[in-house]
């Protein structure tokens, strides 16, 4: 277990809820229920994740009072200990990936609802359109920013 391929591991524990779900259960033993309630996802995805991880070797089931907690593995424990900076910093890594790719949506969409506005306001000799399209894609930068 001891000579596990690093990156192997790395690729399990990829993904911001693998490794929120790493770091919740380095804090100590937790129930399933527990860990969906902390970090708000699906227990289906926890024990999806969970499997994977268990078949990396870094976590474990135990039973308690009848209870199922999932635990990691001493293994588990040391691999974080030693990889903790690579893994809080692809956690940060991968949330400025996903803002970029929408702050490039937030600003696509607006931006092409104006050229069009633009165009058509010059094809038809009509300045309305032009301030149409300037509402209309302040409206819709206002929508796509409400929903995230």
């Amino acid at each position: 277990m001891e000579d596990r391929n690093l990156s192997e591991i790395f690729e399990v524990v990829g993904g911001r809820l693998r490794t929120n779900f790493v770091l919740a259960l380095r804090d100590g033993p937790l129930r399933p229920a527990q860990l969906s309630q902390k970090l708000d996802a699906p227990i289906s995805n926890l024990y999806r994740i969970f499997n994977e991880l268990k078949h990396a070797g870094l976590v474990e089931s135990f039973e308690k009072d009848g209870l199922v907690y999932w635990k990691l593995t001493e293994f588990g424990i040391r691999w974080i200990n030693a990889n903790i900076e690579t893994i809080t910093g692809s956690l940060e890594k991968g949330h400025s990936k996903v803002a970029h790719k929408r702050r490039k949506i937030l600003l696509f969409i607006p931006t092409f609802i104006l050229i069009f506005s633009a165009v058509r306001a010059i094809a038809s000799s009509e300045p309305t359109w032009f301030i149409g399209g300037i509402i209309l894609s302040a409206i819709v930068y206002l929508i796509i920013e409400k929903v995230k």
